[in-house]
């Protein structure tokens, strides 16, 4: 029979070992602000008009000094980009390009270089060409190039995605134009995955999916169909408010500068975190991740305008990034859910949540004054080695609640509390 020290001792262990897998998967998941942006992947926006193509080439800022060894000057860069930059037409000559000053822009909290290009085909067509590029690919295989595609009628596609294996892409003759959505929608689940705020905001507010809010205080959920429908209606709200502001960007009826939206994230992460903690309102998780979904929108619209995608005619292309985001979602809910529900069974639950909740609220206060230029991101070096074994995480997440569950197979309330809680819970739905 287990005594009371032992079980104290055994208790102080597991509480341990939580806040150490806990850092470590929030710390994944929230991988820095800039990764939202992804440090991982570049773009080249291409506009084919009558005479001429213009081409502009963004790359993160750090992926790109981190290749030259230093920082650059604007000269070594856009010479660098011009080496690695070749567009050859259907006659097989290759275009004159024409490179305009080197500009510096932050998306999302991540510095980026950001150049265009004139390509003049001679007395070649336009329409049709070849586009080589390999920067950034040449050295890091895990790179990718997201090619966005304005024709000259103004539609806009995405063209493909040049990798290290595939660094060419056929514009035109090859039936290629307008193509795309597939490599969007993976691209939108790159995106969440990778970034992740906006994974970050959505976990801290799972971590209250197996709880509900009770006189002002978290009490255990009574059986796994509420925390399905809690989820439900998280997942949901999230989804309604950043599809909406998202497409009402791209239709050009609402704009917003990215400063104040990205430290808005950061507040959305620490408001959820707060809540987690102690509940802010009923179901006051359904209002934040709606609520703030709407901001969370903005910053998608933001990286795809980077991607130069807007307008009526690229609602495709957004729709299917705005399906891998929503996929990134339902992957996340299909891989913590499990753990925190059986967690939530346990004695251990409310130092899970605790735990969480007080990560994504140093993450949220660390990222907010980041965006703001007062401190730099100081989780940057083990953000990066989390990124690459994402694993690590849920495995670890799904051991502790399975140890958890074993060592204190269930949560035993005293009867009046149970008769309480139970009332309450039965008019909460």
């Amino acid at each position: 029979m287990t005594t009371r020290p032992t079980r104290a001792l055994a208790v102080t262990a597991l509480t341990g070992v939580l806040t150490g897998v806990l850092a470590g998967g929030l710390t994944l998941l929230t991988a820095g602000a800039a990764q939202a942006h992804s440090l991982t992947s570049s773009t080249l926006a291409v506009r084919v008009g009558e005479e001429q193509v213009e081409a502009t080439v963004s790359v993160a800022a750090d992926t790109l000094d981190g290749v030259l060894g230093g920082s650059p000057t604007d000269a070594e860069v856009s010479s660098y980009l011009a080496e690695h930059l070749t567009v050859t037409g259907t006659d097989d000559g290759t275009w004159t390009e024409t490179w305009s000053p080197v500009l510096r822009e932050t998306v999302e909290g991540i510095d980026s270089y950001r150049v265009d290009v004139v390509l003049d085909p001679g007395s070649a067509d336009p329409s049709a060409f070849t586009l080589g590029y390999d920067g950034v690919l040449e050295v890091d295989a895990s790179h990718e190039a997201v090619v966005v595609l304005t024709d000259a009628a103004g539609d806009i596609s995405t063209a493909g995605v040049l990798t290290a294996t595939d660094l060419t892409l056929v514009i035109g003759d090859d039936g290629r134009l307008g193509t795309g959505l597939t490599d969007m929608v993976g691209y939108g689940l790159h995106h969440v995955l990778e970034g992740a705020d906006h994974l970050l905001f959505l976990l801290t507010l799972l971590l209250v999916a197996p709880v509900a809010a009770v006189a002002g205080r978290w009490r255990r959920r009574d059986g796994m169909r509420p925390t399905a429908h809690s989820v439900l209606a998280v997942v949901t709200a999230f989804t309604v408010g950043h599809s909406l502001t998202l497409l009402a960007s791209a239709l050009g009826w609402v704009t917003a500068p990215s400063a104040p939206v990205e430290v808005l994230i950061a507040v959305s992460v620490g408001v959820a975190a707060v809540h987690a903690l102690r509940p802010l309102a009923r179901r006051g998780e359904v209002l934040v991740a709606g609520g703030f979904g709407l901001v969370h929108g903005l910053a998608f619209a933001g990286i795809l305008t980077d991607l130069g995608l807007g307008g009526a005619t690229s609602v495709p292309a957004l729709l299917a990034f705005n399906v891998g985001v929503e996929l990134a979602q339902l992957l996340t809910v299909a891989l913590v859910i499990p753990s925190l529900y059986l967690l939530s069974r346990t004695r251990w639950y409310p130092a899970v949540r605790t735990t969480g909740a007080l990560i994504a609220l140093v993450a949220a206060t660390t990222w907010a004054l980041d965006r703001l230029g007062w401190l730099a991101d100081p989780l940057a070096g083990v953000e990066e080695t989390l990124i690459a074994n994402p694993w690590w995480v849920v495995a670890g997440l799904a051991l502790l609640a399975l140890v958890a569950r074993t060592t204190e197979p269930s949560v035993r309330q005293d009867d009046a509390a149970r008769t309480t809680d139970r009332r309450a819970l039965t008019r909460l739905g």
